[in-house]
């Protein structure tokens, strides 16, 4: 059971979400340092919704229509005010520029921060969790979250090797403007979209 619960969430952690999302923003700003705090924000994130979800938090969230429409809500505003703050960045000095310091300091945080309030990853871990609850005596009660967070940063952390590993300017994605421009807009309707489909599922 665990090897097929590992599978999907190999799935689901290399399809393109919001934390991947997230990540190129990152990196695209900031390079690649800032993309592995990134990805190892994401990683703690996971580790929170597999407590969560182990405890049986997450199903009471998402029983309540309010709390689950709270958590969206920021969610999704977070999502957006990252688009926006990205497409500012554009017209200035990305490396150097001591605007961003504070951004670039909370590269964890923000790594963090959507993933928590991601409903999906909410969803999926109640679910995976669902699956394992037979097999969580003992030891494989820690190791489980343990090896999904794991998992989970070390791919993010692959993937910010990839994005920077390039030397030619029109590949590597930090400081490509034409990257940033696609990725802000991108980011702003993600964020729009939680926010119109938490308002219409709750509403």
């Amino acid at each position: 059971m665990f090897i097929w619960s590992a599978f999907a969430h190999l799935i689901a952690l290399t399809s393109p979400g919001p934390d991947t999302v997230i990540l190129i923003r990152q990196v695209s700003i900031h390079g690649r340092i800032e993309g592995i705090k990134t990805s190892i924000g994401i990683g703690f994130g996971i580790l929170v919704h597999c407590i969560l979800a182990i405890s049986g938090i997450s199903l009471l969230i998402l029983a309540n229509d309010l709390y689950k429409f709270i958590i969206s809500l920021i969610g999704g505003i977070y999502i957006l005010y990252l688009g926006v703050t990205m497409y500012s960045s554009i017209n200035n000095e990305l490396p150097n520029n001591n605007n961003f310091l504070n951004i670039k300091n909370n590269s964890f945080y923000i790594g963090l921060i959507t993933n928590i309030f991601n409903v999906k990853a909410f969803l999926f871990f109640v679910s995976l969790f669902a699956i394992l609850m037979d097999n969580l005596n003992g030891v494989y009660f820690y190791l489980y979250p343990i090896y999904f967070s794991l998992i989970s940063a070390l791919w993010f952390i692959f993937l910010s090797y990839v994005l920077t590993s390039s030397k030619s300017k029109n590949f590597n994605v930090y400081n490509n403007k034409y990257l940033l421009s696609i990725m802000s807009v991108v980011l702003c309707l993600i964020g729009l979209y939680v926010l119109l489909r938490a308002t219409n599922e709750y509403f």
